[in-house]
């Protein structure tokens, strides 16, 4: 699912911070994909805790993805921009947040026992569908490193599919050995950059059936932000916390 591309904060637009495809312009396109939120399914009492969070083999067998629009209609929230600052305010990348907004966005996530989208890795519900997408393109290894690393590691993309567990390292690159596609997640992200020309990317788009935007010549990292004086509720606060359907 395509989605507009997202009209970001004057203060965004105007700071001397690169673009996303400032950093990606050896690409001719970058697509962000958003993160998809989880729903167990009928039957099933997967866990996920910190320091103990479920194989890709359990999440891809117990879970079923939720994309960011279901999210958002279902809390009555205003775009992707809001939700992405739910988000970011909820692992404390933002330290504050609109009380009402959150209040609205954790009654749906409570209700349904719904999982946030994942933050610092690309999704184990995504990992296996797009490595088997590479190897319909004719890939059959991948190279991998991190955001703190250059050095690459080759893999057997059929090896990576056959492993129950999530892709080797956080804040994940995918490369392909010849340069032609990345994925990339960084640190405290709710997305992935996906950058390749646009016929591939369309392409992988359809077939896997992401949820995201194409990134203008202006579009920064920080596309969310907004300032927040009024109706704040602070990270510290026990609401934060507060089950919101109990």
């Amino acid at each position: 699912m395509i989605l507009q591309t997202p009209i970001q904060n004057d203060i965004v637009e105007l700071d001397n911070n690169p673009t996303i495809r400032e950093f990606h312009s050896e690409y001719e396109s970058t697509f962000v994909i958003l993160h998809p939120f989880l729903k167990i399914k009928d039957g099933h009492t997967i866990k996920f805790e910190t320091g103990n969070w479920p194989s890709k083999k359990q999440i891809t067998e117990q879970t079923n993805p939720i994309t960011w629009t279901e999210i958002i209609n279902k809390a009555k929230l205003k775009d992707i921009n809001e939700l992405d600052r739910m988000l970011a305010f909820s692992h404390c990348a933002r330290s504050t947040a609109d009380k009402t907004a959150w209040v609205k966005f954790m009654t749906v996530i409570d209700s349904n026992n719904f999982i946030n989208a994942q933050v610092d890795n690309y999704p184990e519900i995504l990992t296996d569908k797009t490595l088997k997408q590479l190897q319909v393109l004719g890939y059959s290894n991948i190279l991998h490193y991190s955001d703190i690393s250059d050095d690459k590691t080759l893999y057997n993309i059929q090896e990576l599919i056959d492993s129950e567990n999530a892709l080797p390292e956080n804040y994940t690159r995918l490369l392909t050995l010849d340069n032609k596609i990345l994925f990339e997640t960084d640190f405290d992200s709710r997305f992935t950059y996906f950058s390749s020309d646009k016929k591939t990317i369309d392409e992988i788009i359809t077939k896997l059936d992401l949820e995201g935007f194409y990134c203008d010549s202006k579009i920064k990292h920080d596309w969310s932000y907004a300032e927040q004086t009024e109706n704040i509720i602070d990270w510290s606060s026990e609401e934060r916390n507060k089950n919101y359907w109990l």
